[in-house]
Formats: C-alpha cells, sequence, structure tokens
C-alpha cells in the first residue's frame, strides 16, 4: 500500500508523523509526507507582510527537519515532497491522484487561523475530493 501523510507546522505534525509510520510499518508500506507552501497567502499578505514567503519558507524547512528528525527515530524512511500551491488541498489530491496512493494521512486541524481564514479547512477539502481512503488524525 502507498501512504501519503499530508502535514504542515502545527501541533499535529507529530501526531500525523506517528500514525503514518505505524500504518507503514505493518506492512512495510512506500510512506510519503507532503507539506504544501500556501502561495495564495504569499499575494495576499505580501502588503502587510513584505517577509511572508520567507516566513512560509522558513516554516517548510522546520517541517521538513522534523519529517527528517521523526523518520531517522522510528527507523521509518519516507520520501519528502514539497509542493507550492494556492491550495493545500488540490496539492494533496494531485499528488495522491498522480502517485497513485491508497491511504492520505491527515490533522483534523493545522492551519493558522489567518490561513484557515482563506483558504478554509484542508482536510475537509482533502476528505471530500481525495482520490483514496483518508485517516484523519485527532488529539
Amino acid at each position: 500500500m502507498k501512504i501519503l501523510a499530508a502535514v504542515d507546522e502545527s501541533e499535529y505534525l507529530s501526531l500525523v508523523l506517528k500514525r503514518a509510520f505505524e500504518l507503514a510499518a505493518k506492512d512495510r508500506d512506500e510512506l510519503s509526507v507532503i507539506t504544501v507552501i500556501n502561495v495564495s497567502l504569499v499575494h495576499a499578505c505580501k502588503a502587510e507582510v513584505p517577509n511572508i514567503q520567507e516566513m512560509l519558507r522558513e516554516g517548510v524547512n522546520y517541517t521538513v527537519k522534523q519529517i527528517e528528525a521523526q523518520a531517522e527515530a522510528a527507523m521509518v524512511k519516507v520520501n519528502i515532497v514539497v509542493e507550492e500551491s494556492v491550495s493545500p488541498a488540490d496539492a494533496i489530491c494531485n499528488y495522491a491522484e498522480n502517485n497513485k496512493i491508497d491511504l492520505i494521512v491527515i490533522g483534523s486541524k493545522g492551519a493558522k487561523e489567518i490561513q484557515r481564514f482563506f483558504v478554509g479547512s484542508v482536510s475537509q477539502k482533502v476528505v471530500e475530493y481525495a482520490p483514496c481512503s483518508v485517516h484523519v488524525v485527532k488529539k
């Protein structure tokens, strides 16, 4: 089975990774982890927050380091994917479709309040539009 864990730098990062590692370890499934830079925030906030793009990239770099560290600690091999999109949910669903993913693991929440204001709930959209089953991790 091919599993895709969708994460951001939220408090759900560790919970989603832990669950994805558990699921992948059972049958030695192939595991990819995706994080998405929301470029719509760059356009919407650039005037008020001139360094927004740099801030988002720093967040993604932090997320990638966390994924690498947690995968190493769990002794799990992962393929890390970083995408840029105006819709993180679309990027996740498109990746899943293009790579024939069987299961997406995602947190029930994650986006910061400003992101939620602009794009709504990523997890809700993924559940609705994903081409495969979705496992939603709650606290």
